[in-house]
């Protein structure tokens, strides 16, 4: 499950809003260098999901449970373990416009200067989604 939330930046001040974490159709993926969010969908990953899905050894999600099921049971594809879906899904999201690459490890940047360093802001939205 993912989340937004209203942050300040510790270093220059700006308030923004972060988002972390996919949902039960996508993930969230960052760019390492700028921490611009972008979100892919499962459906436009193809067969590299249905392999990832095929592998698990349950549903993906509580939601997806009986599809998932079914692509246990009859997808004919060859299982892809964790480490190799996330290397594949980081290779389909490309490069960023910075310069930098969407990671699953990628974080959230202050928009203003790229900062590591903020926090949520006391009493601020937050929003969980799926």
């Amino acid at each position: 499950m993912g989340h937004l939330y209203t942050a300040i930046c510790s270093k220059c001040g700006e308030i923004f809003i972060v988002s972390e974490g996919g949902g039960f159709c996508f993930h969230r993926l960052h760019c390492n260098k700028c921490g611009k969010g972008m979100d892919i969908g499962f459906d436009k990953l193809g067969e590299n999901h249905l392999r990832y899905v095929k592998g698990l050894n349950g549903p993906y999600c509580i939601v997806s449970r009986e599809s998932d099921k079914k692509i246990q049971e009859s997808f004919p594809g060859e299982p892809l373990n964790k480490r190799e879906y996330e290397k594949q899904v980081e290779l389909f999201a490309k490069t960023c416009d910075c310069g930098g690459k969407f990671k699953f490890s990628g974080k959230s940047r202050c928009p203003k200067c790229h900062s590591l360093k903020y926090t949520q802001v006391p009493n601020g939205e937050i929003l969980f989604y799926d």
